[in-house]
């Protein structure tokens, strides 16, 4: 396992389409569900178009779960593909000393699946997170603490409010993402890479362009800045 030696301190990564293949784990559960024709789609339709606040897009989507076990959103999860080199990554990152946080505007499970399928910890995983009751059934509730678009709550905020927890100044800090809701993240990092990214803003928000199977490259991105 490479280990670095770097100026920086801490890492933030996106989650879906960067350390996984899977663009929108809200739209890959939706269509295993069957809630993504026509509803689901019309609405991630609206919040791409018009920027919906995240936050109001969540919770009619959780409405429609209402009922389903938690087991079986795991169970879909486990199915999706990790990039290939993405746990190397993380751990040489770790080992490197580097703080680890992950930014995820889908959902907390996912800490879950990485620490079953990988025995990945980290420092701080921001989500949001899925209500089920006793029996283990989702109630159709949801707590946001990650938005793409609601002050406060977005990648950028996070970024702010764990730095200056931590102590770690803006040079010392890389962004790793995909998507537009990133954005905010990688102004507020001195150094930023997308990895696959699929919009023009994010490309050109970005530092470094990466495609998705070269992911290591991010650890010889940093040792060399």
């Amino acid at each position: 396992m490479p280990i670095i030696d770097t100026n920086f301190k801490i890492v933030f990564f996106d989650n879906d389409g960067t350390l996984n293949t899977g663009r929108s784990t809200w739209r890959y559960l939706h269509e295993h569900f069957g809630t993504w024709e026509p509803y689901g789609r019309l609405l991630q339709e609206k919040l791409m178009s018009d920027r919906t606040p995240y936050d109001e897009y969540a919770r009619e989507i959780t409405a429609m779960w209402k009922g389903i076990h938690r087991d079986k959103f795991l169970e879909k999860l486990r199915e999706v593909e990790i990039r290939e080199g993405a746990v190397e990554l993380i751990n040489a990152l770790k080992l490197s000393g580097l703080k680890i946080g992950i930014l995820s505007s889908g959902f907390t499970l996912w800490r879950d699946v990485w620490r079953e399928r990988a025995g990945l910890e980290f420092d701080y995983y921001i989500a949001n997170e899925l209500i089920f009751d006793e029996d283990g059934n989702c109630t159709g509730e949801i707590i946001m603490r990650m938005t793409d678009n609601v002050a406060g709550m977005n990648k950028g905020d996070w970024v702010e409010r764990i730095s200056n927890e931590l102590g770690i100044p803006h040079e010392e800090r890389v962004f790793v993402g995909d998507g537009w809701g990133d954005v905010p993240g990688f102004k507020k990092c001195a150094l930023t890479i997308a990895v696959d990214p699929n919009m023009q803003e994010v490309i050109e928000a970005a530092d470094f362009v990466l495609g998705g199977d070269e992911i290591m490259k991010v650890l010889e991105i940093i040792s060399t800045r």
